[in-house]
Formats: structure tokens, sequence, C-alpha cells
């Protein structure tokens, strides 16, 4: 498939649909300065479509007054595809299994939570075939979720209801795509992206520009009729597919409910503490732990009801929402008497990095009978950082100034004796997740990226900074082990 952003600009106005029109587009990308025929540009892109029909929607290109701008358009963003780094592995992300991606139960939890009717099989089978083209950049005919017989009624089905995602639902399909793709330990990427439409400034394109369109306009209109893409076209003069492009980067709310609607709301509400009475809630969410989104996947009762039922029942939430609560695993005396006593690491940091509140580790101490320092990496563990940060080099000085900077270069530096960062988190004994965000950390206040992520068949491995960095700290350290030996 083309950047939608893209295709709609480069789009003839009457007589190219545009499910041709993007793999004719991307077929026509690879003949830019090349030799390639078009018949070789389609099979490389999968046979989506056939050299002849790249041919047709070129000739009607051809026959618009933009056409010499078009081409000046595919040209500049060959050049920039040649001359940047592309964020996204899509060979990698097309040989994945996308049999778990959306399964049944999470689309009913989303629909619960989001206030979406749920609509059936065929609903989510359309959220699917979105979703699966989203992540992979192929065409939705490709999903495994695309029907074998009434296809034109499935594609129309999927034009409105993909145009109809509220903010709501949109944000939480966002964050299924990026729990799928965190599956299959792809965190490094952004969910999609495309090339920036700057570069066809100052181009007389076929296409309408979405830049033009009034948002709040649109979202009026889509939410009054049937069809809503078509009237919204209609009214504000562009195309259907800058409607629908705009929509899917703008989805409009969903319409207040009426009284009617607000009184079923009620009932509703009423129907929720009939089934989930102030015992049973209690039950679950206190005693047992679990979070709101875990009682509403086992009792059909969506987050928003289970956040009124807290409220009614006096029943005080937690501070951490709606997210699980993890019970914590036993803290071993001897893994804390070697971490506490031994390393001198704080109480706070080793409940940040099993995930529990430094209360709980210190009641983890004292029933280990192993004696708590006094004033606890305090006041005085960090004057002890700023000094030490003094000796460093100028351009890591204003990174290491806090208490536990100097803890997420030595993992830094530890990391980079590994292949992934999971292996290196297995080594430290710390989670995948803990080391992740310790190092974008670092990164963030040196102000430039330390690593590399590791890609198919290549370790991870450090920036040029990264380079510079690591050896400035491993002379620090030689410094400090000199130091104290004398």
């Amino acid at each position: 498939m083309f950047w939608n952003s893209w295709t709609v600009r480069l789009a003839p106005p009457t007589g190219t649909f545009a499910r041709i029109l993007a793999p004719a587009l991307a077929a026509g990308l690879l003949t830019v300065d090349s030799r390639i025929g078009f018949d070789t540009a389609t099979r490389q892109l999968g046979n989506v479509i056939e050299g002849h029909d790249l041919s047709r929607v070129l000739q009607r290109l051809d026959n618009h007054s933009g056409w010499a701008d078009l081409v000046t358009a595919l040209v500049r963003l060959a050049d920039y595809l040649d001359a940047v780094d592309i964020p996204i592995d899509y060979a990698r992300r097309r040989s994945l299994d996308y049999s778990d991606l959306l399964r049944a139960e999470h689309w009913a939890a989303i629909c619960r939570r989001t206030d979406t009717p749920p609509g059936g099989a065929l609903r989510q089978q359309i959220m699917r075939c979105y979703l699966f083209q989203q992540i992979s950049g192929l065409p939705i005919e490709a999903a495994s979720g695309y029907p074998g017989t009434n296809r034109g009624e499935f594609r129309a089905q999927y034009a409105r209801r993909t145009a109809l995602r509220t903010p709501e639902l949109a944000q939480a399909l966002h964050e299924e795509t990026q729990a799928f793709l965190a599956s299959h330990r792809i965190d490094d990427e952004p969910v999609t992206w495309q090339p920036p439409t700057s570069l066809m400034d100052g181009l007389n394109l076929p296409g309408p520009d979405p830049d033009r369109v009034d948002i709040h306009l649109l979202h009026k209109l889509v939410r009054q009729r049937e069809h809503p893409a078509q009237h919204a076209a209609a009214v504000l003069d562009t195309s259907v597919e800058v409607v629908r492009h705009l929509l899917d980067q703008h989805p409009a709310p969903a319409i207040p409910a009426t009284k009617t609607q607000a009184r079923a709301a009620g009932r509703a509400f009423n129907r929720a503490m009939e089934e989930l009475p102030k015992a049973e809630l209690t039950r679950l969410y206190l005693d047992e732990h679990r979070s709101l989104q875990q009682i509403a996947d086992l009792t059909g009762i969506s987050c928003g009801l289970l956040t009124r039922l807290t409220g009614e029942y006096g029943i005080s939430l937690r501070s951490s929402g709606l997210r699980d609560y993890r019970r914590h695993a036993e803290v071993e005396a001897d893994w804390l008497f070697e971490q506490y006593v031994h390393r001198r690491r704080t109480l706070r940091d080793l409940a940040r990095e099993t995930g529990m509140s430094p209360a709980h580790m210190n009641r983890w101490a004292k029933n280990h009978n192993i004696p708590l320092r006094r004033g606890e990496a305090s006041h005085n563990a960090t004057l002890r950082a700023a000094e030490r940060a003094t000796q460093a080099p100028a351009f890591l000085r204003e990174a290491l100034t806090s208490t536990y900077a100097w803890d997420r270069l030595e993992r830094f530096i530890a990391a980079l004796s590994h292949d992934t960062m999971r292996k290196a988190a297995q080594a430290l004994g710390i989670s995948q997740s803990t080391l992740v965000t310790q190092i974008n950390r670092l990164e963030r206040d040196l102000g430039q990226r330390l690593i590399e992520r590791a890609q198919r068949g290549q370790p991870m491995c450090p920036t040029a900074f990264g380079t510079k960095i690591l050896a400035a700290a491993r002379a620090m350290n030689t410094h400090d082990g000199e130091t104290a030996g004398s």
C-alpha cells in the first residue's frame, strides 16, 4: 500500500479506486530513476495489481494537467526514502503470525471500555483487517480475516465502520496494536509511519488538499447521515477518500446521549448494582486485589460503570486506577541482603525494580532482620552524587547529578556486553522494561540516543555518541577504583 496522506493528493478526481491507486503508486515509485518494468515492479510488491493495471493508472494520471508535478512529487519521495532511515521494518512485520491479533475477548473488553456496540463477528473482523493493514502496510485483502465471498459488501461495511470510530475506540485499538507488536518483541518502532507531506509543497497535484477541510464541521457532518463519508465529501467539496483519511487521523466524537439513552444508561447502572453488590465488588477489588479492568473482563460490566459503583459503595480506588494490581512475590533474604547491605542500593530503588512500594520493601527488610541505614539514600547520597558528577566530563555532568543516575550509567555499560535488552536484563536480574526505562531516561538526560536496538540478525550496539559515553564512563570507573585503592 501507499501512504494514505500521499494517495489522496496524487489521486485523479474521478475514475480510480483507492485500493487500485495505492498499490499502483507504490509500484510506480519503484520505477523512479530505474530500469524496472511495470510487471517487475508489481511482482516485487506481491502482485497486488498487475503491470497493465499500473500502466492504466499512470495513463489516467498523465491526462491530468498536474502530471508533471505528480512526477516531481514521486521523485522527491524516492529521493527522501533513499536518504533517511525508515523506522519500521515492514519485512519483519509481514512475516508475523496475525492469528492472535484482536482476539474476541480483547474486542469485547475494548467495546465495554469505550461504550462501543460490539456488532457481532463482522465488526470484529473489520477491525482485525484494519489493524492488520495499519501494522503490515498490506491491503486488507491480504488479512487472514478477509472474507472469501460478498467482498463488495464487506468493503462497504469496512469503509463505514472504520470511518465512524470514536477517539476512545481509536485509542484503544492503538494500544491493542502496540501490545500485539510488543508480544512479538517489536517495541522499538512506531505503530505507523509516513513520509512528510511537506515534500508536496508548491505542487499542483490532482487530489484535494486535506489541510483545507474544516475538521470541526467534518465531525458534525459525519454524525448526521447513514452514509457519512459521501455526505461530508459532497458538502465540503472534497473527495470521499480525503474524508476517510481525515477521520482516520482525527476520529469524530460520538453524539452526546439523548434523554432516552441516558435513562437507558441509568437502567444499566441499576442492573450493574443488582449483578455486583457491594460485598462482591469489595471481595474482588479489595480482598483479591483485582484491577477494575480485570473485574470488567470477569463480569461484563464496563470500567465506567465499575468506577461509578465504587463511588456509590464508598470503596476508595487505588492510585493505580485501572492498571493491574500485582501480588508481589516473596523477597528472598539473601538477595535483599546482597543488594541493600553489600551493594549499598536503596530500598526505594529495589522497590521500583521489583514493582512494589517502598513501604512494602521496608517491611520485607524488617521481616528478614536487616538493619536499616539511617537517612536511607537521602541528602548525603544526593550530595555524593553531585560531588562525583563534578569529576565527570562536561558532556556527562548534567545527567549525573541525581542519586540514581550513576546506577543507570552502570547498567548502560553492563547492557552493552549482551546482544539484546532481554538478555542484558536477565543477566542483571531485572525486568526488561526496567532496563529499557532506565536507558531511555539516560538517553533523555544526555539528549542523544546511546544504543541502536537489536534488529533481525544484528545485535544491539552503541551509537557513536554511546561509544563516547561508554569510554568516558569506563575511564571514570577506573579512576574511582585507583582512588579507592590509594
